[in-house]
């Protein structure tokens, strides 16, 4: 099983992705939110989710493993497929969605293209009968995003430290996050220290 592809875009598109990885190009199934991820961006990480059935094979890919999770658990209800999962992670993250099903707001999901009427219903009902386990993923989601907050502003601080100024120290920060996934404070003063 593929869970991981690092390599070289080859042809970035709404919908797919065409990544080289040492010549063999593979072609993986995108949200609009990692569309929006890997623009500007030559040599990318991507997490995926490899779909195997009786008929073919499918690689779908997330800028973050936290997108993958959540695919998987949407994906996993039953009557919607992954197609409809992706479709609904191009637009909704998972407080989002907790939101939509609590206020019973179908509206917000007909806004998803091809997501409507009996579609939404079922998103709706099926979220809903699996109400703690999305609840618990999210609270999760934010847990670690405190984390994350916590490594990059320990890194300013180290830098401060280290004699750099706080706009610069901020600035070069998030331009490594933006790069890669970092969540050692030491590893991420260093990349830092590489290109300073």
């Amino acid at each position: 099983m593929i869970r991981l592809l690092k390599g070289k875009i080859e042809n970035l598109d709404y919908g797919t992705l065409l990544l080289d990885v040492q010549g063999v190009v593979y072609e993986v199934f995108i949200s609009y939110k990692t569309f929006e991820a890997l623009q500007k961006k030559s040599k990318v990480t991507v997490h995926i989710y490899h779909s195997i059935t009786d008929r073919n094979q499918k690689l779908f890919g997330f800028y973050t493993a936290r997108d993958r999770e959540l695919f998987q658990h949407l994906k996993s209800l039953n009557g919607i497929g992954e197609m409809t999962a992706l479709r609904i992670l191009s637009y909704i993250d998972a407080n989002t969605l907790l939101k939509i099903v609590a206020d019973n707001d179908k509206s917000l999901l007909e806004k998803i293209p091809k997501i409507k009427g009996k579609t939404s219903e079922k998103i709706l009902f099926e979220i809903k009968q699996n109400f703690k386990k999305f609840e618990s993923f999210a609270n999760s989601s934010q847990q670690e995003t405190v984390a994350e907050d916590s490594t990059s502003n320990l890194a300013v601080l180290a830098l401060l430290k280290l004699g750099f100024d706080e706009k610069t120290a901020n600035s070069e920060v998030n331009k490594i996050l933006q790069k890669q996934e970092i969540d050692d404070v030491s590893q991420l003063i260093k990349e830092v220290l590489k290109v300073t």
